[in-house]
């Protein structure tokens, strides 16, 4: 049923631009029309815009309702968790707003898709890197120390594997940060200009599962239990969207001992002096470790994204690191 209402709701958005006459495929971005303006002086794309829907539009909808639709088939509870962190995030983001900003802002739509179709397609990746990269390095581990690992108590396995992680995905963020053809596909995450818990899930899936693999493959070539593995991608989840989220929360002294909005936001920042900064998504003791660590304790980022302009649209985005 979620599924179902979340399909028909992204349906029903797209449906209802192309009754106001604007493109599907580049629902996101506002058009700008000037008061004094003609019909003579609009010109003929924007007449054919106001003319209803073009092929491509119709042809970028139909496959990417059948992305959302495959996503769900695959994956039907990310639609319940979805509204679950809606109803948590969205009153949190209203009483502790760092910037104003509509629930509704620009480009919500096209990050709908992404978390749904994303999230099913980390799966997919997630668990065929385990299988092969995991499965390789497994291999090199005695499996006596495999086993060792595996008997621990829970709590302690939880605890390893959060140092684990936190080492493993600053390597692999920094890794999409300073190798180029890495970097093409991580800027899709980059190119968001307005932060929220939403745009948290803006991420091309190949950089999703990139990141992912490098903080989870170790932890089962290790011999880390089922129990470790699975409180730990849930915790990188809800941080990794608590990182992004609009809230004004420095979180006094804590601020250097776990990542928090402020932090991150200098990650995403405009700004020449915090480029290649904060890496770490837990623990900004990893960033300070290893050189990388900006955290101003009296300010936030005036502006976020990076100087390209990135396509409007999931399939648009999907594709464009490959142009």
């Amino acid at each position: 049923m979620p599924a179902v209402v979340v399909s028909a709701g992204v349906l029903v958005g797209w449906g209802r631009l192309a009754r106001l006459g604007r493109p599907v495929a580049i629902a996101d971005r506002p058009a700008v029309v000037a008061s004094t303006a003609t019909s003579a002086s609009i010109g003929p794309a924007a007449a054919r815009g106001s003319g209803g829907i073009s092929p491509g539009g119709i042809a970028l909808m139909l496959v990417t309702s059948t992305l959302v639709l495959v996503a769900l088939s695959v994956r039907s509870e990310m639609a319940v968790k979805l509204v679950v962190l809606a109803l948590i995030f969205i009153p949190l983001e209203q009483m502790l707003a760092l910037r104003p900003l509509h629930v509704l802002r620009r480009g919500w739509r096209t990050d709908v898709v992404h978390y749904l179709v994303n999230g099913a397609a980390r799966k997919v990746g997630l668990v065929g890197a385990v299988a092969v990269a995991g499965t390789a390095l497994q291999a090199l581990v005695p499996a006596a120390f495999r086993g060792n690992v595996a008997a621990t108590p829970g709590w302690v396995q939880i605890v390893a594997a959060l140092a684990i992680t936190a080492v493993g995905g600053y390597a692999g963020h920094r890794a999409m940060h300073e190798v180029p053809v890495l970097w093409r596909f991580h800027r899709v995450h980059h190119s968001v200009r307005e932060m929220d818990w939403l745009a948290a899930g803006h991420m091309h899936p190949l950089d999703q599962i990139a990141i992912r693999s490098a903080a989870v493959v170790p932890l089962y070539a290790l011999g880390l239990g089922r129990v470790s593995l699975g409180a730990i991608v849930i915790l990188m989840t809800l941080q990794d969207i608590f990182i992004h989220a609009n809230l004004r929360l420095t979180c006094g002294p804590l601020r250097w001992l776990i990542a928090t909005p402020q932090f991150h936001h200098w990650h995403h920042a405009r700004q020449p002096q915090a480029y290649n900064s904060n890496y770490a998504a837990e623990f900004p003791i990893v960033d300070a470790l290893f050189g990388t660590l900006y955290l101003p304790v009296d300010r936030w980022p005036a502006e976020y994204g990076i100087d390209d302009d990135q396509p409007d649209g999931y399939l648009r985005q999907l594709v464009w690191p490959l142009r």
